[in-house]
This record gives C-alpha cells, structure tokens and sequence, in this order.
C-alpha cells in the first residue's frame, strides 16, 4: 500500500471516529435536552399543580370564611328575634302584673308574704322594702310586723316585698319583679326557641 493509500485510510478512520465521536456527543446532547425538557415540564406542571392547589386552598378559605360570617349573622340575627319575642311576653306579663298590683288579690298576696316573713324571722328586727306605688300598704306590714322598718326600694317596679333580717341572716325577695325574671329564665331555658 502506498503512503497515499494509508493516508487515505488513516484520514477515513479519523472521520469515521469524529462522525461516530460527533453522533455519540450529539445523542448525549439531546438525550441531555430531552431530559432537562422533560425535568422542566415536570417542574412546570409540579409548580402548576402546586399554584391551582394553592389557590383552591385560598378560595376555600374565603368561602368557610364567609359561610362562617353568615351564620354569625344569622344566629345573631335569630337571637335578637328570640330576645325581642322574650321581651315582648315579658312587657305583657308585667302590665298584667301591674294591673295585678291594684286588685284585692294583690293585698292578699302581700299578707301572705310578710306573715312568711314573720314566720322566719319572728321578732327579730326587720327591714322591709316596699315599691314605691306601694307606700298605702304599709298600714298592712306594720299591722303584720309592728317592729319593722319599711322603705321604699325604688328597684322594685312592680310590687311584693323585700326582707332583710340581719341578726338572723335572712335575705328574703318576694317581689312580683323577681318572680318575673325567674320566669324569664325558665321561659328562655324551656320555650323552645333555642339558638345553636
């Protein structure tokens, strides 16, 4: 084989290595590229999926958020309607126990009371509290209880009386206006009108 021959050869198995060389680098290549593509996508579509959650999560949190509100305002909003029907049997009830006030019954019901009071207490001293529109009854608890001290409570709205024996510890309240509230609470625990 002559020297050009070799050449040849030689130069041909240079190019065939560089071409294979060059195919094997340009498959790294682009097996290089297809990977970081497909890391890319992956990462993007990670990301995506991370941004939609995220946002589903936040408009979740606003929707809980007002759903919460609204049954504050509903519940709140039935409460004060409760309050209002309560408030509104209880000014009946009163006016009706003012009327009370100025019937017979009412000063047979106060007989019995201070006579109670004088079963308790017995000749201890006593001071009476009376509501103010009852200042003509006190002929009635002297009549009962000579001894006691009567004053005019101006708490008392409605009627009955108060007794405070303090040698004795005795406190006793049997006015109409405490009667009226311990009705209040039974009827707000019983009248089934509850709020949850």
């Amino acid at each position: 084989m002559n020297e050009k021959t070799k050449e040849s050869k030689f130069l041909d198995a240079i190019n065939k290595y560089a071409e294979l060389q060059k195919a094997q680098i340009t498959q790294e290549i682009e097996d290089y590229k297809n990977t970081k593509i497909e890391q890319a996508t992956q990462q993007g579509l990670q990301d995506a999926y991370d941004l939609i959650r995220a946002d589903i999560a936040s408009r979740k949190a606003v929707i809980v958020n007002d759903l919460a509100k609204k049954q504050l305002e509903l519940r709140n909003g039935l409460f004060r309607e409760r309050q209002s029907l309560a408030d509104k049997v209880f000014d009946q009830a009163k006016e009706q126990l003012l009327a009370y006030t100025k019937t017979d019954d009412y000063t047979r019901f106060l007989d019995r009371s201070i006579n109670e009071i004088k079963a308790h207490c017995g000749t201890a001293q006593c001071v009476i509290s009376i509501a103010p529109s009852d200042e003509e009854k006190r002929s009635l608890i002297e009549s009962i209880i000579p001894d006691a001290q009567i004053t005019v409570d101006p708490h008392i709205l409605i009627g009955g009386i108060k007794a405070n024996c303090p040698a004795l510890g005795i406190l006793m309240d049997d006015t109409l206006d405490a009667r009226l509230e311990q009705q209040r609470e039974w009827f707000i625990e019983n009248c089934g009108m509850k709020v949850v």
